[in-house]
């Protein structure tokens, strides 16, 4: 078998989406013309279809393309560095990328990508606009600026852009869908029912207008027609997890326990290392008083999410639960470490030392809350039980004068309840 013969077996075979049979062509191929760009980049996508983003990373990096600056390596590398999480590896080649050719529409939109899954919308936004100055009937781009405009909260701003892709291309789907979306933020779901139904005229499987429909009409309480486009948005989607786990949390925040576990049980089941998942059950098991389940489950989402302050805060939930107390302080120590400007978690923190006897602690930590928010009336009630409990009733008593002067406390009934129960505690 000659390098051609191999090359094209290969490329039959990923068309086919034979992977297996893809990489043993494309690997002979390589071994007939070592450094090849289009067999190395083409075996680099089969491992990348095949999960083994590690080895695609490999090939590209130890590639004559990617040392010679070859534009589609380069992307994919780029691309495979995103899917794996190096966020930071994957912006700077796609910077490369766009340095070697600055009008390619697909580089600037990974990497606007790579911004957003960093959580850095200012630069993302900066990408694609950049993206349409070099092209303004950039669709493509378009509405990637529009749709992470809309999740910035420009919702206007999204509006518009999607206005000027219909104008343009009145069937654009996925510019259907977002407005959808946009009407559905704005609490128009008739002018969205009608764009997910003109979505669904144009291709009656596209998944997100099933999913949109289903969702309207579970909040119109019509569960039965719901289901239907629910199933009908599964059987047309590539990602069935993210669907089951919206799902999970739409039940959730109805009050729907039983059914949000059922959801969130089938998501775990596809993908059983989703860490947003993982934490989001392990909460729902806590509220089902299921504390030692929960445990398990937010270890895992932790292990998977070592930096996902959420998950550490459930955890040290259900560890409260469970009075075991030591392991639930050090876990919201940690939540606090990624999300130091978390006032709730601090006072649950400032309560839990209470709690165990650490009023010293508490104290500490009550006033710290205090010069972060000079108005939070939990951490002066909390700053004026440390104080009781370490048998300093003056200071307590200054610290309850501080808290009956803010704004807000006259028309706060809870707030004043707490006090009254402390006063009672403590005479």
């Amino acid at each position: 078998m000659d390098f051609q013969e191999a090359y094209s077996k290969g490329n039959e075979a990923l068309k086919q989406k034979n992977y297996k049979e893809a990489k043993k062509f494309f690997e002979t191929a390589i071994e007939l013309k070592p450094n090849d760009v289009y067999a190395t980049n083409k075996l680099a996508m089969v491992f990348k279809e095949l999960g083994d983003l590690e080895s695609a990373k490999n090939l590209l990096n130890e590639s004559e393309g990617v040392k010679n600056k070859d534009l589609y390596s380069n992307y994919l590398l780029g691309n495979t560095y995103l899917e794996a999480g190096d966020i930071d590896k994957a912006i700077e080649t796609l910077k490369e990328t766009i340095r070697i050719k600055s009008d390619d529409k697909y580089a600037r939109n990974s990497l606007a990508l790579a911004y957003r899954a960093k959580g850095d919308y200012e630069s993302c936004i900066k990408v694609l606009r950049e993206a349409l100055e070099n092209n303004t009937n950039d669709l493509y781009n378009m509405l990637s600026l529009a749709t992470v405009l809309f999740e910035d909260g420009k919702v206007d701003e999204a509006k518009k852009h999607c206005d000027t892709i219909l104008s343009k291309d009145p069937n654009y789907a996925e510019a259907l869908v977002l407005l959808g979306r946009i009407y559905i933020d704005n609490g128009d779901t008739n002018r969205a029912l009608k764009q997910f139904s003109k979505v669904l005229s144009i291709d009656n499987n596209n998944s997100d207008a099933h999913y949109y429909i289903g969702r309207i009409l579970l909040e119109s309480d019509n569960e039965e027609t719901a289901r239907e486009h629910f199933n009908l948005a599964m059987a047309s989607s590539d990602d069935k997890a993210s669907i089951l786990k919206n799902l999970s949390m739409i039940y959730y925040e109805r009050g729907d326990l039983v059914k949000a576990e059922e959801h969130f049980t089938l998501a775990l089941n596809l993908d059983e290392d989703d860490g947003y998942t993982l934490s989001q059950y392990g909460k729902l098991l806590i509220e089902l008083n299921r504390p030692e389940e929960a445990i398990k489950y937010l270890k895992k989402a932790v292990s998977v999410m070592p930096d996902y302050s959420f998950a550490y805060y459930n955890l040290a939930k259900a560890y409260q639960e469970v009075k075991d107390f030591p392991n639930a302080i050090y876990n919201l120590m940690f939540s606090l470490n990624y999300e130091p400007d978390d006032v709730y978690s601090a006072n649950v923190l400032g309560r839990m030392f209470l709690e165990v006897g650490l009023n010293d602690r508490a104290l500490k930590t009550f006033e710290e809350i205090i010069q972060h928010d000079s108005n939070d009336k939990f951490a002066y009630l909390g700053k004026a039980e440390a104080l009781f409990a370490l048998k300093q009733p003056d200071k307590a008593k200054q610290a309850i004068t501080a808290l009956k002067a803010l704004p807000l406390f006259k028309s706060d009934k809870v707030v004043q309840d707490k006090l009254n129960k402390l006063l009672e505690k403590y005479g």
